[in-house]
């Protein structure tokens, strides 16, 4: 059974956040748009392997909008080492087990996890499986661990 910020989660849980912030940790939609939408954001991904070799990707610009317009993601200005795999998402509505925006004739959030998919994900960080993650392999590696941040610019 999945667990933790790796099971299925609604709408509502991933507007309202879950998880322990010391730990395992979803904002909230709602406070992400909040944040994004009071200024100009830039977000930063780090990702390291197993091994710990460190990756990291970041972009210029990060707007998650709001829940009438169910949290679009709107990316750009990329920069980093592990490959600009957001680009992909750039535009797409938030997809939930409950409320599916991706463009596939399946959720993809009922076989992975709530995220921007658009034909399911290219780069989601939070795929309930550890030894499956869909970003980019690391020195040959999945990815173990994955920090999003967020900075006022």
């Amino acid at each position: 059974m999945l667990q933790g910020i790796h099971a299925a989660k609604t709408w509502t849980e991933c507007e309202n956040g879950f998880g322990n912030v010391n730990g395992e940790y979803w904002l909230s939609n709602k406070h992400i748009h909040r944040l994004t939408s009071s200024g100009t954001y830039e977000l930063r991904i780090d990702l390291t392997d197993k091994n710990n070799n460190k990756k990291y990707a970041k972009y210029k610009t990060f707007i998650v909008g709001d829940a009438f317009s169910q949290y679009k993601l709107t990316i750009g200005g990329y920069s980093g080492d592990v490959g600009d795999l957001l680009r992909y998402h750039n535009g797409m509505k938030f997809t939930t087990v409950d409320r599916d925006n991706d463009e596939t004739r399946t959720n993809c959030a009922k076989s992975q996890e709530p995220w921007w998919h658009k034909s399911c994900s290219n780069s989601a960080l939070n795929y309930p499986s550890r030894e499956k993650w869909y970003w980019v392999y690391i020195s040959g590696h999945y990815v173990k661990t994955s920090v999003m941040m967020i900075r006022k610019v």
